[in-house]
C-alpha cells in the first residue's frame, strides 16, 4: 500500500440522503480527501435534491470533486446525442458552465458558505467568460435571485477550483497567464490524467 495515495468517497449522487449517509460513514478517515460526483446528472446540481450531499461534505470538511461525464439518461449535448467523441469532449465545458450556474442561482453557497467544489477535467478557459456573463445578467435580473448577496464571479472565485487536465493552451503565453490570473493561481490544481 502506498501511503501517499488518497481516495474519493464515491456516492450515489442521484439519491441525496443515501449519498449523505455514505459521506458521514467515511468522514474522518484519512484516506478520503473528497466527495466524488459526475457532471451530467438527472437535474442541475444546484437543485435541492443534491443539498444533503453538500451539507454532509461541509460537515466532513471535504470538497466535492465533480468529474466530467455521466449521462443519467440524458443526451450529452443540449441538442441531442453526439455523433463523435470530439463533440462530447467539447461539451464537458458546457456541462461545467451549467452546473456552476445552477449552484450559484439556486443559492447553494449562501446556504453552505464553506462548500468547496473542484471541477475535474472540464477545462479552464470558459471560467472568466462565464463569470463576466453571469455578472452582467445578474445586474439586470438580480430581483429574480434576491438570495444572492454578491456578484456571481465572486462566488466562483471563492468556491471553485479547477484542474489542469485538460487545459486550453493559447497561442500567446501571456493570454494563458491572464486566464490563470483571473481564476487565481491558488485555484488551479495539477492534474496529469
Amino acid at each position: 500500500q502506498e501511503p501517499r495515495f488518497r481516495a474519493s468517497i464515491c456516492v450515489p449522487y442521484e439519491d441525496g440522503p443515501a449519498a449523505a449517509r455514505e459521506i458521514r460513514r467515511c468522514a474522518g478517515r484519512r484516506e478520503f480527501v473528497q466527495v466524488f460526483m459526475l457532471s451530467r446528472t438527472a437535474e442541475a446540481l444546484g437543485q435541492r435534491r443534491y443539498w444533503p450531499i453538500y451539507e454532509a461534505a461541509v460537515e466532513a470538511g471535504l470538497p466535492v470533486g465533480i468529474h466530467v461525464f455521466g449521462s443519467s439518461g440524458w443526451a450529452g449535448t443540449n441538442t441531442g446525442w453526439p455523433s463523435y467523441y470530439i463533440e462530447e469532449t467539447n461539451e464537458n465545458a458546457v456541462s461545467a458552465q451549467a452546473l456552476i450556474t445552477s449552484f450559484l442561482m439556486e443559492g447553494v453557497f449562501e446556504r453552505y458558505r464553506d462548500l468547496k467544489v473542484v471541477l475535474i477535467e472540464s477545462g479552464i478557459g470558459f471560467l472568466p467568460a462565464l463569470g463576466w456573463r453571469l455578472d452582467r445578467n445578474w445586474k439586470r435580473m438580480r430581483d429574480e435571485v434576491p438570495h444572492l448577496k454578491k456578484a456571481p464571479s465572486e462566488y466562483i472565485r471563492e468556491h471553485f477550483w479547477v484542474t489542469t487536465q485538460p487545459m486550453e493552451e493559447t497561442e500567446k503565453p501571456e493570454h494563458l497567464i491572464d486566464l490563470m490570473s483571473w481564476i487565481g493561481f491558488d485555484r488551479i490544481m495539477f492534474s496529469s490524467d
